[in-house]
């Protein structure tokens, strides 16, 4: 915590520690700045790491990005394969996301809550369906969530203290 002293009391003094008090301002929203770019960096590296060695039958074409917004930064995922990665897909695997840990509705993270161009899906065939082959084609029974966005989460807020005591320590 910083200190600002008005000694002896003028008006020289308070004039001084108006210009301290702006400083010390501008220092607090540049290291709010720097703590929300590390977490956004460090969340990013987390979900990309965890949709790159994700199990997918079909083209991952997940993209990440940070991207800075009006008060700190988010992480966006991108690609048709997002929902598949991140929540998982088909009866073997579908519908276990900890959705109630999370602002997921959870009724998107069940097993048949995607379907194909005829409305159904084959999400729940006991024997897999076929991808075609412009999704990558073969034999699939559906893929495990890899929950690369809920893990990032989870490691920010695991490192969120640690990463604002560093910040905040230095000038």
């Amino acid at each position: 915590m910083k200190k600002i002293e008005v000694n002896p009391l003028s008006y020289s003094s308070i004039q001084k520690a108006i210009k301290d008090i702006e400083e010390y301002k501008k220092w607090v929203v540049r290291k709010a700045n720097e703590l929300t770019e590390r977490l956004a960096i460090l969340g990013a590296t987390v979900a990309s790491l965890n949709f790159s060695r994700a199990i997918y039958n079909g083209i991952n074409d997940v993209q990440l990005s940070v991207e800075q917004i009006e008060n700190g930064y988010k992480i966006v995922a991108s690609g048709q394969a997002v929902a598949f990665i991140e929540f998982g897909s088909g009866a073997r695997y579908g519908g276990s996301y900890p959705a109630e840990e999370t602002e997921v509705d959870p009724a998107i993270t069940v097993p048949g809550s995607w379907s194909d161009d005829v409305g159904k899906g084959h999400w729940n065939s006991p024997n897999g369906w076929y991808l075609p082959k412009d999704k990558g084609g073969g034999h699939s029974y559906g893929n495990p969530p890899a929950m690369a966005m809920y893990y990032a989460s989870k490691e920010i807020e695991d490192k969120i203290k640690n990463i604002a005591q560093e910040v905040f320590s230095g000038d």
